[in-house]
């Protein structure tokens, strides 16, 4: 009896998680916003497990027409709040290299969420993987 129904609950948590990944949360404004951004500030992670992200992100953001830097928050804070980096980009990840279990990306200002997105990575193979973060930071931006 408690195997069916945990078969049940994991094909719904299944299911829950990938529609989570098709579509942003968008904050007040959130849509207007996205199409509004020229420059992106991308938050540097300390314990980042996949350190050519931050290079990937960067080259998916160019594709889309928005300039990007690197900032570490840690020694750099006050640059978040300066008006070139008006919007900033957060992320967190689970897994390393291709087997990334997911990529959860939030663009902000300093007073409130623009869009939100967690997604399920699909790396086949490390060819693919430059791709893959494109169709996400699409995704992310509303571009698709």
């Amino acid at each position: 009896m408690k195997r069916p129904i945990l078969l049940m609950i994991s094909s719904i948590t299944l299911l829950l998680s990938a529609c989570q990944s098709s579509q942003p949360v968008l904050g007040a404004n959130g849509a207007e916003q996205l199409n509004n951004i020229r420059h992106l500030c991308i938050l540097s992670n300390p314990k980042n497990p996949n350190p050519g992200l931050n290079r990937q992100i960067a080259q998916s953001l160019t594709k889309y027409g928005i300039s990007s830097e690197t900032v570490d928050a840690a020694s750099n804070r006050k640059r978040l709040y300066e008006p070139e980096c008006r919007y900033n980009l957060r992320y967190n990840t689970r897994g390393i290299g291709n087997n990334m279990h997911y990529l959860s990306l939030l663009i902000r200002t300093p007073e409130h969420p623009v869009a939100s997105l967690r997604a399920n990575p699909n790396f086949r193979n490390p060819q693919n993987q430059q791709a893959e973060i494109d169709r996400i930071i699409g995704t992310l931006l509303n571009k698709k």
